[in-house]
């Protein structure tokens, strides 16, 4: 079971990331058009479409009038293509997802070390401190918050106004939010070593976990600005084009009916222009695409985790964007 969230999108589309049972297939299958891949995947197939269309009716008429085969081409040089092809394939998806999954682990990770800071600082500040828990608790959230905005490409600056007292217009020149919040939360800790409320054996257990929260956003910065090199993405692209085109060429000189060819290119170029839609939308994991990873509801879950830890009331619990789409 997966939990995601939806948003607006540059074209105006809305794409619905969806909570579903992996293990009712017709369920699932019956609620395709949900996808926004596919209505990509679609339109280039529907083009496809078209263009099969035109080459087997101009095949068809040139063998009725002129009893000319236009298209004559050995299928042996189609079959090794296609074997390279789906070589290449396995390798793009593959790559694609890699760099999902690790975007998930690095968050995955994030869940944890949050957790643990919480759970330090809690045993370690008295449980009348309420001033001091209340500023890591807030202090935590508003970094997982602000990481999340961050890889989207987004400076929250009103997320450090959730635990710090500085004046709104001066945190306008913090560029990097993120790192201006656990840069307060380790100063934080230091002023509380120096004042004796934590000695320097705890201090040291608590450094540790908030040099996670760099070590995760540098892997997360690292995913997001190393994108699959061009001409990478431009040979894969290239050449499932290439193929697609020559699919109605092959079919036509081995079928002599106008539906076969036709049919039967449309269903090739779905499965491979569907695959590489799909690596296109995962390979940047922290984007709005439909399937990439909802950081904003997990950032949520980390902010009601560490609130409920160190013992503070919730008061204002950011609101997990977007709507469900439930397949059931």
């Amino acid at each position: 079971m997966f939990l995601h969230i939806s948003y607006p999108c540059k074209n105006s589309y809305i794409y619905y990331m969806i909570n579903y049972d992996s293990k009712k297939w017709w369920e699932a299958i019956s609620h395709f058009k949900t996808s926004y891949v596919i209505r990509r995947t679609v339109r280039m197939v529907l083009w496809m479409g078209v263009f099969s269309t035109a080459v087997v009716v101009c095949d068809q008429l040139f063998q009725e009038h002129y009893q000319i085969k236009v298209f004559t081409l050995d299928t042996w040089i189609f079959t090794l293509l296609g074997v390279m092809l789906s070589l290449l394939m396995v390798f793009r998806l593959n790559t694609a997802y890699d760099r999902w999954w690790e975007g998930r682990k690095q968050w995955g990770a994030l869940i944890n070390h949050t957790r643990g800071l919480a759970v330090l600082i809690n045993g370690m500040l008295p449980k009348e401190s309420h001033a001091e828990r209340r500023y890591f608790a807030k202090g935590i959230s508003a970094y997982v918050l602000a990481l999340s905005d961050h890889l989207r490409d987004n400076a929250n600056h009103k997320l450090i106004e959730m635990y710090s007292d500085e004046h709104p217009d001066s945190l306008r020149r913090y560029t990097h939010v993120p790192n201006k919040i656990v840069n307060d939360l380790y100063s934080r800790l230091e002023k509380l070593y120096k004042a004796g409320v934590i000695d320097g054996f705890q201090l040291n257990q608590l450094k540790p976990e908030t040099q996670s929260f760099l070590d995760i956003q540098g892997a997360c910065e690292r995913i997001k600005a190393t994108p699959i090199p061009f001409a990478h993405n431009f040979f894969i692209k290239l050449l499932v084009i290439t193929y697609c085109c020559l699919v109605p060429l092959v079919l036509t000189s081995m079928l002599s009916s106008y539906s076969g060819p036709i049919l039967l290119s449309m269903l090739v170029s779905y499965v491979l222009i569907g695959i590489e839609y799909i690596s296109v939308e995962i390979e940047e994991p922290f984007g709005l695409d439909c399937n990439d990873l909802p950081t904003h509801n997990l950032a949520v879950k980390i902010e009601k985790n560490v609130h409920e830890i160190l013992d503070i009331e919730l008061t204002s619990v950011q609101e997990e964007k977007g709507q469900y789409l439930v397949i059931s």
